[in-house]
């Protein structure tokens, strides 16, 4: 059976934070004979618990870059009620002893159990006690600011993708496989690729500017990212028109860069307004994009 270096967590976003934990996993690992793994959560808690706080990335995102960073093993329990129910040394023997983990790196403000009983100091005395090795690691700063999901998310609220990005250590991009939509784009002489986010809710929405790379060329798109008011379909969902393209690229998945704010989503009184305000949004992009190029 194999023995593991684990960190544990939401990791929405997967930002330079949580690369740090995951550097330091593979380091144990390496010189220890271990292999990696990431424990996470789906629903995250903040979503069972219906908070306000919506998530960075989907699942599939999330998931791909912990692949890229050469994670053995993801681990992806349900948050129910019986999950949360349980005591913080439950949660410790259910969830770590249990897989088998010899090795575990967390963050300093490291909370677990039932009603977040357990803190670092609770964590510390059951690590020892059962021949863990624990590491924890201070908060971990990028450009003077204290890297957290919290902190991308107000960054993505307001719009600002380059400073998000910092964080994040590369693009704000989500991705998925381009599905069949109701063929609104169509109706609306704008033809759209409708991309599968998990149907889960983010942090922000609008119409944005961004970058899709397909057919091995780079191309701008306008992105329509939320509900579709005039519709009466309030819905999270991910429709790009990509500019000057026409070819089929369903069951394909496509990345998408977000680059910039053209407005905000509002519900018009009627289709033919809709469409008038695509045709302004098409000729804003297409000055927006200048910057880009």
């Amino acid at each position: 059976m194999n023995k593991f270096a684990a960190t544990i967590g939401n990791f929405d976003g997967v930002h330079l934070g949580h690369q740090e934990l995951i550097g330091k996993i593979k380091q144990t690992a390496s010189k220890n004979n271990l292999k990696t793994k990431v424990i996470t959560f789906n629903p995250y808690p903040f979503e069972f618990f219906q908070w306000k706080k919506k998530r960075i990335l989907s699942e599939f995102d999330k998931n791909n870059l912990l692949n890229k960073l050469g994670i053995d093993e993801i681990k992806s329990i349900k948050f129910d009620e019986d999950f949360r129910n349980q005591s913080a040394e439950e949660f410790f023997t259910n969830t770590l002893l249990n897989e088998n983990i010899k090795f575990l790196s967390v963050g300093r403000d490291f909370k677990f159990g039932k009603d977040r009983s357990g803190d670092i100091e609770l964590l510390k005395e059951l690590c020892i006690s059962n021949k863990v090795e624990l590491n924890i690691l201070d908060d971990f700063k990028a450009n003077n600011h204290k890297v957290s999901s919290t902190l991308i998310r107000d960054f993505l609220a307001k719009n600002d993708f380059v400073a998000a990005s910092k964080l994040l250590g590369r693009p704000y991009v989500i991705s998925g496989n381009v599905i069949k939509g109701k063929s609104l784009g169509k109706r609306l002489s704008t033809p759209t690729a409708n991309i599968d986010i998990d149907n889960v809710e983010f942090c922000f929405n609008g119409v944005f500017l961004g970058q899709i790379d397909t057919d091995n060329k780079s191309f701008f798109c306008i992105i329509n990212f939320g509900p579709k008011p005039t519709f009466d379909d309030y819905r999270q969902s991910l429709e790009a028109h990509i500019l000057d393209f026409d070819k089929n690229i369903y069951d394909q998945a496509l990345s998408i860069k977000f680059l910039c704010k053209i407005r905000d989503q509002v519900k018009f009184n009627s289709v033919e307004e809709l469409k008038n305000q695509i045709n302004d949004d098409k000729n804003n992009a297409r000055e927006l994009l200048k910057s880009y190029e």
